[in-house]
């Protein structure tokens, strides 16, 4: 699968490298009381330089063997600002994948979140072979819906208590988009 760097505007995504390690800790300790209400929880040992080393050697590993597609989300031109990931790849049949996004907080409002989304989308299925692609948010966080909307996700429907987000099991909207929705990949 080939590691390149997709653009839109002043947004663009690339695979992490090892040389992301610092920014990646600095963004993900300056963040994590405004990523808290969203993500499950963290053990402190995650805020440290081994655990960001290890999810990025993770994310290599889950790369080569196609079973997952983590991306710098990057700021014009090289400022690290979040994460988009392809997880969860199921092959077979399904050719299905969760899509999990973050940006960081002095980066929201610029469309980085969009754009990384609608790239991750493209990528997932021009490259990767995908079918199709599912995000689950929860009811209350409304800039991540639209960033979905804004994508072409469509709604499909609620799941309850469907994962532990900071202590509490939330509902969650789930999204999805196919190859078909998308003009000219299917």
């Amino acid at each position: 699968m080939p590691r390149q760097r997709l653009h839109a505007g002043r947004t663009s995504i690339r695979p992490f490298v090892r040389g992301d390690l610092d920014a990646l800790l600095a963004l993900r300790v300056d963040n994590r009381d405004f990523l808290a209400p969203f993500e499950a929880t963290r053990e402190d040992s995650f805020f440290t330089r081994s655990a960001q080393s290890r999810e990025i050697t993770l994310d290599s590993d889950a790369w080569t063997a196609g079973m997952g597609y983590a991306f710098a989300i990057l700021d014009d031109p090289e400022r690290l600002v979040g994460r988009v990931a392809l997880s969860n790849i199921v092959r077979g049949a399904w050719q299905n994948a969760t899509i999990g996004y973050w940006v960081a907080e002095d980066a929201c409002g610029h469309g980085h979140a969009t754009a990384a989304v609608g790239l991750a989308v493209a990528f997932a299925f021009e490259h990767a072979g995908l079918h199709r692609i599912q995000p689950a948010i929860m009811p209350r966080n409304a800039p991540s819906q639209r960033v979905v909307e804004k994508n072409g996700f469509r709604h499909e429907g609620r799941a309850l208590r469907y994962l532990e987000i900071d202590g509490v099991w939330e509902d969650h909207d789930i999204y999805a988009i196919t190859a078909e929705d998308v003009d000219g990949l299917a």
